[in-house]
């Protein structure tokens, strides 16, 4: 990871924590901002300086703080409180509506973030980060009403369908396009959408191998839940540890493909962009004190399953 040898770290931190602490989006940043996340940016972004950088660090931990807001300070909210936030962040984000003086700090930030980017980007890049933004708010409200409140394990079919867009990759490969100034205009090509993929499930995977038990929404939860043969937590652990390896394979024969395509310049910049974020946030999942290595849990007392 990049320590604070990085020219760029002092100014990206103060930065990162003055937005945290003018909208109020933690009550201690300093100590949210130790889990290493200026760190993971400088590490994901290595050429990137000036607006760019920072903008593109705003929205990364504005994200991260909302899927916090979403797991844990909208876990014991009614289904119309969350249907409301969810509404208001839409909203907010459309540029529709703005939020009043009681409304919650990561709209007020949202706003502000809205209007920094909509200057500073290109309309149509602005207009396809709100397609992705919108299904990500989505994503974010049904796991939390449908399968996180009422506790219940997603099967495989249903972590398919909800945790690609749930997991934010194609926010954070856009966050590439920001801070390394290269926005593709080859975003809808085949070989590109399939590196998207692919980066997105790098991803997933990679967060989900590295979450904490209390995290039922994995893919080694949907796969125990999902498989007759009653795989348990350690060897579904090894499945999902499978499948990152032959996809991070995979991430590199396309990676290769775009880089030597005949694709624009940008494109071919995107590609090593997002190579960079995603073994930045490999390295990061293995050090960051948010996450919890991975150990095998106790095992269950007979006749559990029975009042599960």
């Amino acid at each position: 990871m990049t320590t604070i040898t990085d020219a760029r770290h002092t100014d990206l931190y103060v930065s990162a924590a003055t937005f945290l602490t003018e909208y109020g989006l933690h009550p201690d940043p300093a100590t949210y901002l130790a889990h290493g996340y200026v760190d993971l940016c400088l590490a994901a972004w290595p050429t990137a300086s000036g607006a760019e950088l920072d903008l593109a660090t705003r929205w990364a931990l504005w994200t991260w703080i909302v899927d916090d807001v979403f797991d844990g300070e909208m876990l014991g909210e009614s289904r119309q409180t969350v249907g409301e936030f969810t509404l208001s962040l839409l909203l907010v984000a459309g540029g529709s509506t703005r939020p009043g003086h009681a409304d919650h700090p990561a709209l007020h930030a949202l706003a502000d973030l809205a209007d920094d980017t909509s200057a500073l980007m290109p309309d149509a890049w602005w207009q396809r980060y709100l397609t992705h933004l919108d299904d990500w708010i989505h994503a974010a409200s049904a796991k939390l009403l449908d399968f996180v409140q009422p506790q219940r394990t997603p099967t495989l079919r249903q972590y398919l369908m909800i945790r690609p867009t749930d997991g934010g990759m194609l926010l954070a490969a856009m966050w590439c396009e920001l801070a390394e100034r290269c926005v593709t205009p080859d975003w809808n090509d085949a070989l590109v959408q399939s590196l998207l993929r692919s980066f997105s499930t790098v991803g997933c995977l990679t967060n989900d191998l590295a979450a904490n038990d209390s995290d039922t929404f994995t893919a080694a939860d949907a796969l125990r839940t999902s498989t007759s043969q009653a795989l348990p937590p350690a060897q579904a652990h090894q499945q999902v540890q499978a499948l990152l390896d032959a996809e991070e394979r995979r991430f590199w024969w396309l990676y290769t493909a775009v880089r030597e395509d005949d694709l624009d310049a940008a494109t071919r910049r995107l590609a090593r962009s997002l190579d960079n974020f995603r073994r930045a946030l490999a390295a990061w999942t293995r050090e960051s004190t948010r996450y919890a290595r991975y150990t095998e849990p106790e095992p269950r007392p007979i006749g559990a399953e029975l009042t599960r």
